[in-house]
């Protein structure tokens, strides 16, 4: 058979060229006999290979795309990525146009079933459409219906009902008329829970059970998502970003949509109960949260974890009903916030704030703080109120207009920031109030009126901004801040941040990166103590244990080979009922470290007074423990580093002796991984309170991996 005759694959062909680079054997620059080389003349001569070099480079990086929308950058590639050619790089356009008209795609017509259910799809959306634009919100029963038949019916006649009582009436019976063309809405609960959001009529089933928060559409492109606290939250961007995260909130700044972080109003009219509610909010912890009291409007605003939120509002529901004049309102789906960090939040927030009926005071002081590189010399519990322009008018992020004479030093910034309050109460009175949120929605501007106005170049700004936007911004952290706005300004706000060319979008594992590398414990992750520390870690034990079921026979999985090392204790999590139980046990037979030491820890008869095992020794110690049930001990949160070089994991033991068995385990490690601040291993974990461990100076802390035998030496420290 011929070479000719046989057939070659294209695409191995191009795989294996692209690998070939160009060389010459022979170069005159090279004189052989008195062993010189003449620089200048082989560095041209050898100008074509260099270049064949970083040809063959860029070919076997592109050898196996076949499309442009293969090649694009890092930062432009989406899961559900747009082929628009205008979206992509000038470079490449080119290219995309080629591609686009010789390879048309084939339109698949839908049929029978489908083909009908889409038809009808399209004439619901058509008719809620038309109610959305006479500023008309939707019945809760229409969206409830679940046969798209039915829905279309009781829409259209609800149209019909509203355009026979319109001229009669300015309102219509039965009907909330919105001020807004876009369908936002203010959604509070007063003295109660509120409903939940919606949402679009196209997506309402999807938002059953787990609510969106204002951008999901937005980060459900770019982002892995998760189910929580009754959610979709986003969780970690799909591009690869652990070392570049680090790097962006260290240099400049990561910002994150909390608005899945529940917030309720606290209005209490009585003077002293106000100060008394103001200090049992400030008593003993139960879990992360952000607390703003306004004195002069007897205003206080509650912003805690979605876990606690449901537990707390009831609390404080039934504290404030003896109280005359007094309302909590649920503001979970009425305010949204965004979180930044980084040394530039200040400077990327400037790019987007424009601002309306400013001091100009604070426009200095403003102007001054968004030029500063390291906004960690702005003090914690700094808080400013603002009132703003719809960021969507301007295109781009603008560098705030401000002719300030001389640049202000920045002790003098600070001096004058602790001088005075730059509060406004009436923008804290819009933002806690329901008819103040609702306000700041009138006239929202739709995507298609942002649209005619940027075609029209000889329109201003000034031409078509009338929305007032109430924001509280105030610093929470050494480097974060926490902007509160309405919910629906929410999107709108995030679409422009995210056009900065310094910031970038997280999700809740950065959170729990920028924590640890900080030596901060992160909630509920590193609280194994709290009820939710409790149930996640009980929910990483079972996926543990599902995925090591799923293993072949042929592989060991971390309990088995943890069995080498550990008696009882659990691999797939900290195991904090098995070391409480020993713990209480200790304490119970009266034995102490020396007894430990000198005990040699092998099986002996054993003794029973009654149904209950007598503790004479270490054996007996940890035959014991699995029996025991109590409740679990004081803990201290500590953080740990290495004497030497090491990898801490999660769910990592603890123990005060270097030989590493079950007696000595003081602890577990919540969160262990490559801390890049640190440039080498660390972890935060949780040990048993121990007088002689916490308080007695010159103790260390040896650390073993679940299912891994090498022990290593580390110092801590009590967070």
């Amino acid at each position: 058979m011929s070479t000719n005759s046989k057939q070659l694959n294209k695409k191995k062909t191009r795989l294996y060229n692209s690998r070939t680079i160009k060389s010459q054997i022979n170069d005159q620059a090279y004189d052989k006999k008195q062993r010189v080389l003449d620089v200048n003349s082989f560095i041209h001569s050898r100008n074509f290979e260099i270049r064949s070099f970083e040809q063959s480079q860029l070919n076997s990086k592109n050898a196996s795309s076949t499309r442009v929308f293969q090649d694009l950058p890092r930062a432009l590639r989406r899961r559900a990525a747009s082929h628009n050619v205008k979206r992509i790089p000038k470079r490449l356009r080119k290219r995309a146009k080629h591609e686009m008209s010789s390879n048309l795609p084939v339109k698949k017509m839908p049929r029978g079933r489908r083909l009908y259910k889409l038809l009808v799809r399209n004439r619901l959306l058509k008719v809620a459409s038309k109610m959305k634009q006479n500023k008309y919100d939707p019945l809760e029963n229409l969206v409830n219906k679940k046969n798209l038949r039915k829905q279309f019916k009781a829409i259209r006649d609800e149209i019909k009902k509203i355009d026979q009582e319109k001229p009669k009436s300015s309102t219509v019976e039965g009907f909330t008329k919105l001020n807004n063309s876009v369908g936002s809405r203010d959604n509070t609960g007063v003295n109660e829970l509120a409903p939940r959001p919606k949402g679009s009529i196209k997506y309402y089933k999807r938002q059953r059970e787990f609510v969106w928060i204002p951008t999901h559409i937005w980060l459900v492109k770019r982002f892995h998502m998760s189910k929580k606290y009754g959610y979709q939250i986003p969780y970690t961007p799909t591009q690869k970003c652990f070392k570049l995260m680090n790097r962006w909130n260290r240099q400049k700044a990561v910002c994150f949509d909390t608005s899945y972080f529940p917030t309720f109003i606290l209005y209490v009219s009585d003077g002293t109960m106000f100060g008394d509610i103001a200090k049992q909010l400030c008593g003993k912890k139960v879990c992360p949260g952000f607390a703003y009291m306004n004195q002069s409007l007897n205003t206080i605003m509650v912003r805690v974890v979605p876990s606690m939120y449901e537990q707390l509002f009831q609390s404080y529901k039934a504290k404030i009903e003896s109280i005359p004049n007094s309302t909590i309102n649920d503001c979970r789906y009425a305010l949204g916030s965004i979180e930044l960090s980084g040394p530039l939040s200040i400077k990327c927030l400037s790019k987007i704030f424009h601002f309306q009926n400013i001091s100009p005071d604070l426009k200095n002081i403003w102007a001054s703080l968004s030029k500063i590189k390291d906004s960690d010399l702005v003090p914690v519990g700094t808080t400013f109120t603002f009132n703003l322009q719809d960021p969507r008018i301007w295109q781009r992020p603008t560098k705030l207009r401000h002719n300030h004479n001389g640049d202000q030093d920045i002790y003098d910034i600070i001096i004058a920031l602790n001088s005075s309050p730059h509060i406004d109460q009436d923008i804290v009175k819009s933002l806690t109030t329901s008819e103040g949120r609702y306000a700041s929605y009138k006239d929202q501007l739709s995507i298609k009126e942002l649209g005619k106005f940027h075609a029209n170049l000889n329109k201003k700004p000034s031409d078509i901004s009338h929305s007032q936007i109430p924001v509280l911004l105030s610093k929470t952290d050494s480097q974060k801040w926490l902007l509160i706005l309405p919910w629906h300004w929410i999107l709108p706000f995030w679409i422009q941040i995210t056009k900065v060319t310094d910031i970038k979008p997280g999700g809740s594992k950065q959170m729990h990166q920028f924590q640890f590398e900080n030596h901060k414990p992160y909630y509920p992750q590193d609280f194994p103590w709290s009820y939710d520390g409790w149930q996640y870690n009980k929910l990483v034990g079972e996926a543990n244990q599902i995925k090591a079921s799923k293993l072949p026979k042929s592989q060991v999985s971390v309990q088995q080979s943890e069995k080498n090392y550990s008696v009882i204790f659990n691999a797939n999590k900290c195991d904090w009922t098995n070391l409480r139980n020993m713990v209480l046990l200790m304490k119970y037979s009266k034995m102490d470290r020396k007894t430990i030491k000198k005990d040699s820890g092998q099986p002996d008869f054993a003794q029973y007074d009654g149904p209950e095992r007598i503790i004479n020794s270490v054996h007996d110690l940890l035959q014991t423990t699995k029996s025991v049930e109590n409740d679990i001990t004081d803990v201290n949160e500590q953080q740990s580093n290495f004497v030497n070089d090491g990898t801490i994991e999660d769910n990592a033991r603890l123990y005060s002796d270097s030989s590493g068995t079950d007696i000595h385990c003081v602890g577990f490690v919540t969160t262990g991984a490559m801390n890049l601040n640190l440039g080498k291993y660390s972890g935060i974990g949780t040990i048993i309170a121990q007088k002689w461990l916490i308080e007695e100076n010159g103790h260390k802390l040896y650390v073993r991996n679940p299912g891994k035998s090498k022990v290593y030496s580390v110092s801590f420290r009590v967070i």
